[in-house]
């Protein structure tokens, strides 16, 4: 079993995630601070002086690890949040892989817009980068989001259809069996489920499709 780390600020900033990564053996799948630092100057330069906003879809909702100036609850459209990336470190093990939320095409998805005061903005999104984007399996972009104060423009991180770990189509029987079974440093796949079913359902929002995964684990459906 993999020790258990919390992911917060002080462990990314203290390179906590590359440190247990390369311990079990996954140091050649990680991206390097200079290659994550140019990315997130390429979306969003050190100069920004626009309002920043965040897409929480998943954890982020309910560990943000930044320090949000404003959350509003948020739809976005062409995108729908799905069980597509398998986790063999975070939420995961090789022997037992886990399943964790990306960005797949198509639909729609409601989440929350968490905003970032612009002055702190590029040291903030570089602690975001490091958790996100250090194995290249998203691709961060730009999408607009719709609240009831009016549009914004968010930081979203989009699936990446091209890593190696992108599940192009699995069903939910095979996607509750999994989330059921793995758990790595930074806990259990469930508890990833549970607690993004939680804080949407606190934000007064509703996914039918993580509540029917949760349905499954319960009743051990997997068929």
């Amino acid at each position: 079993m993999q020790p258990r780390i919390k992911l917060n600020r002080q462990n990314i900033k203290d390179d906590k995630l590359r440190e247990i990564a390369r311990k079990y053996g996954f140091g050649d799948k990680l991206l390097d601070d200079k290659t994550l630092l140019n990315s997130r100057r390429k979306l969003i330069p050190d100069n920004f002086k626009d309002d920043v906003w965040l897409f929480g879809y998943g954890s982020l909702i309910w560990n943000p690890v930044v320090k949000p100036i404003e959350k509003r609850n948020v739809q976005i459209f062409g995108y729908r949040r799905k069980y597509c990336l398998k986790s063999e470190m975070g939420r995961g093990s090789k022997e037992y892989p886990g399943l964790v939320l990306g960005l797949n095409s198509g639909g729609s998805t409601l989440g929350q817009a968490i905003k970032i005061n612009t002055t702190s903005a590029p040291l903030e999104l570089d602690l975001i980068w490091r958790r996100e984007m250090i194995t290249g399996a998203y691709i961060p972009k730009i999408l607009k989001g719709y609240t009831v104060k009016g549009e914004i423009n968010m930081i979203a991180f989009v699936i990446n259809k091209s890593h190696e770990n992108y599940l192009c189509s699995i069903s939910e029987a095979k996607t509750a069996l999994m989330i059921s079974k793995a758990q790595g440093y930074l806990g259990t796949a469930c508890e990833y489920l549970n607690k993004t079913c939680e804080s949407l359902k606190n934000l007064g929002l509703r996914d039918s499709y993580l509540e029917r995964l949760k349905k499954r684990i319960i009743s051990s459906n997997f068929s």
